[in-house]
């Protein structure tokens, strides 16, 4: 029997809307990882002797076989993360303060950077300010130089001033460095060309608005023979009925470090790390993960990460005090 002309063309449209439907509806949601955490693998909340000192917004660098751990101001450098075991001597860095670090080997002029914050004292910028302290060896934690501010032109909302910007990040693609900062649920960019790197900043844009709190750190997915495609994981927080925040870890998706970012696993019902997705192997010690880090082996300006990274390192507050302590979240493999 013969087609009608009205449902031969049925039939030719209904894979072309097929294809349009395809193609215009938003990325699956990944599956949730699940991970598992023990004890503190750095803590110095009860040292033998002096105060408890405070470890915050780690970073770490694997080299030479070792892991190269910044936390604050303060350097460690140990074989392997062991959970609940001694904690190695810190060293003090000589940054004059500097802290959040982000510590990458800078292959072009073959030298480690540290890209940190300190306070701003000269009213142009809100509250913190950039800067950029270097080594030519990363097992010498007194060789840092002197931090140098990066003179990125201040961050602007039209008349409304920004009441504050931090936690620096920078990362690098073929021709540019792009340097992330967030405050006040956004998230500000702002970009030089690698031969002008680490001057010639241009002003910030808002690349990302959202319920976040701060601690952006950006990276390429390792992903041989496919386009670029870069991930960033975020601090974001969920109110508890007594007031408390909880702070659990956000992650989104770009083609690009333009943007635009989409949200990935974004929220406290389906984090890329909280309470919904942590198994405690060693005591309620932290109701936080704060302000961390895929483990990646890499180690220059291209930020390389494996997509199916098995740790993350954050910090967290551990017995009654709180002090704050550094853990690393192992993936539970399915």
């Amino acid at each position: 029997m013969n087609a009608s002309p009205s449902s031969l063309a049925l039939s030719l449209l209904l894979p072309l809307a097929a294809l349009f439907s395809t193609t215009t509806c938003p990325a699956q949601q990944p599956a949730m990882p699940h991970w598992s955490l023990g004890a503190p693998v750095l803590d110095l909340s009860q040292p033998s002797q002096g105060a408890p000192i405070k470890l915050l917004d780690p970073c770490a660098v694997r080299h030479d076989g070792r892991w190269h751990v910044f936390a604050g101001s303060m350097y460690f450098a140990l074989d392997e993360f062991k959970p609940g075991g001694p904690s190695p001597q810190p060293v003090k860095l000589p940054v004059e303060g500097a802290f959040v670090p982000q510590v990458f080997f800078y292959s072009p002029k073959k030298q480690w950077h540290f890209i940190g914050q300190i306070a701003d004292t000269s009213g142009r910028y809100p509250k913190s300010v950039p800067v950029l302290s270097t080594n030519e060896n990363l097992s010498t934690p007194q060789g840092w130089s002197k931090p140098v501010i990066l003179d990125v032109p201040p961050p602007e909302t039209g008349d409304k001033p920004v009441k504050s910007w931090m936690d620096f990040y920078v990362i690098c693609d073929d021709t540019k460095a792009h340097l992330f900062a967030t405050g006040g649920g956004r998230m500000w960019r702002s970009e030089t060309a690698l031969e002008k790197y680490p001057n010639g900043w241009s002003k910030p844009v808002v690349a990302l608005e959202g319920d976040f709190l701060y601690a952006s750190h950006t990276y390429r997915l390792d992903m041989p023979g496919k386009p670029p495609r870069y991930w960033m994981n975020l601090t974001g927080a969920k109110k508890e009925a007594d007031g408390r925040r909880l702070q659990y870890q956000q992650s989104y998706v770009a083609e690009k470090l333009e943007g635009p970012w989409h949200a990935e696993l974004a929220t406290a019902e389906s984090p890329l790390a909280g309470w919904n997705n942590i198994r405690m192997q060693d005591g309620d010690w932290t109701g936080d993960i704060v302000h961390g880090e895929p483990l990646r082996t890499s180690i220059d300006e291209h930020m390389l990460l494996d997509p199916a990274f098995a740790g993350f390192i954050f910090h967290g507050g551990h017995g009654s005090s709180k002090t704050p302590c550094i853990g690393v979240l192992e993936r539970i493999k399915p």
